[in-house]
């Protein structure tokens, strides 16, 4: 998450949406009091501050950012974040955790890391829940973000965000990316139709499909 009172944005850090090269390409343009929660050596420690002290961390939803900011700041500002396929989501979030050397409460990399194969992180109580929707709706279920980017065209809503804030043309570096075939290579029909019921809402509202590659 970034908030930024120098460029008046807030930035709503959705994992693996290309979050950690968004903010790392926007962190050397900020002013000295905007707030980077995650991504940065500092920009983490802040996070888990936050967390723990129930205020914002990197990955807070925009609600939880509003009720902390309150509204002459939220009302203000530039409100936008990324969403992402969700069956491509979940295969990147899969690789995430099987190459991560951090662990949660839970200790989730672990049994991960020891499950045979994908299909069974599908089937697991381990595979990521949230729609993105649910990080940028409030109550009522309304969205309350002004710009929500797509990752499939990650660079021409980047440099969209960049002019309507007014920061230069910043190219995007590859942060934090799970490196693994397409997405469709990991997909049965059972294993889709999971994911096609659990992230129902995000498919119908972005209108995203499942697109099977050409032989």
């Amino acid at each position: 998450m970034i908030v930024s009172h120098k460029y008046k944005f807030i930035f709503i850090h959705i994992d693996k949406c290309a979050g950690t090269s968004i903010t790392l390409a926007m962190a050397p343009h900020l002013g000295e009091e905007d707030l980077i929660l995650g991504c940065t050596k500092d920009g983490e420690k802040r996070s888990v501050e936050g967390r723990k002290a129930k205020s914002l961390w990197k990955h807070a939803t925009a609600q939880r950012a509003k009720t902390v900011l309150g509204d002459d700041i939220w009302n203000s500002y530039f409100k936008f974040t990324f969403v992402r396929n969700p069956w491509d989501m979940v295969v990147s979030t899969y690789h995430w955790w099987l190459k991560t050397s951090w662990n949660d409460a839970m200790g989730r990399s672990k049994k991960i890391r020891e499950m045979k194969d994908f299909k069974e992180y599908v089937f697991s109580p381990y595979v990521r829940e949230k729609n993105c929707l649910d990080y940028i709706s409030d109550e009522n279920g309304d969205i309350i973000v002004d710009f929500i980017g797509r990752h499939e065209k990650l660079e021409v809503d980047f440099s969209y965000i960049c002019g309507k804030v007014g920061l230069p043309n910043i190219e995007l570096p590859h942060k934090n990316q799970s490196k693994h075939e397409s997405y469709n290579d990991y997909y049965d029909k059972e294993t889709r139709r999971i994911i096609r019921e659990r992230f129902d809402r995000d498919i119908d509202y972005f209108q995203y499909r499942f697109k099977a590659l050409k032989n």
